[in-house]
């Protein structure tokens, strides 16, 4: 096997194992198949993770800060909270179509219970940061007054969906389909069904 000698190493790590979890799931990956897919040695894998479930969560973080940073620095560009909060969610939509392989890693890794995850204060943080802009759109009146974790699962969802289709290898999502989805999914959790201004 031919291994790297120079490059971005934990780059290539982090490639790989998005790769080979979207190709055959996080239970049968093996160091080995990271290190292979990667060009380099499972030595090396090591020196930057303890273990596989290091590997996995290392990445699974990264890729999470990825997408938080995504939608937060949309929602800077705002005001409002119904305009903050529309473009979080194109911000999102819009990662999982530009890297579907790290939406599906995520989605992947989010479906299984893992105690490191769970427990882990800076997911927690970026958990309580996206609550924060839900619960702010419920305090100006807004959004409907339910619970804050029930209206990101419905925002997410759609999103979820959309950006698995890409991932799938279903193309042709339409800028206009994205729309009409936000919509309908707006109309579901805001007091007035007009869709925020894009600002």
């Amino acid at each position: 096997m031919a291994r790297h000698k120079s490059g971005d190493k934990p780059k290539d790590i982090r490639k790989a194992t998005i790769e080979e979890v979207a190709h055959i799931g996080s239970t049968a990956i093996s160091v080995n198949k990271i290190a292979a897919r990667a060009g380099l040695s499972v030595g090396t894998i090591y020196r930057y993770h303890r273990s596989k479930d290091d590997l996995l969560f290392a990445v699974f973080l990264d890729v999470k800060r990825d997408i938080h940073s995504t939608m937060m620095e949309a929602a800077a560009e705002h005001r409002i909270a119904a305009s903050r909060l529309r473009a979080m969610w194109f911000a999102l939509v819009d990662y999982g179509f530009r890297l579907p392989k790290d939406f599906q890693f995520v989605e992947l890794m989010n479906s299984e219970t893992r105690i490191q995850f769970s427990g882990n204060e800076k997911l927690r943080q970026i958990q309580a940061e996206v609550l924060a802009e839900i619960q702010q759109g419920v305090d100006d009146g807004t959004l409907v007054d339910v619970n804050v974790r029930t209206i990101e699962t419905v925002l997410a969802s759609p999103a979820i969906t959309l950006a698995r289709r890409v991932a799938l290898g279903r193309q042709g999502i339409e800028s206009d389909e994205v729309e009409r989805i936000f919509s309908l999914v707006w109309r579901g959790i805001a007091l007035s069904e007009r869709p925020p201004p894009k600002e």
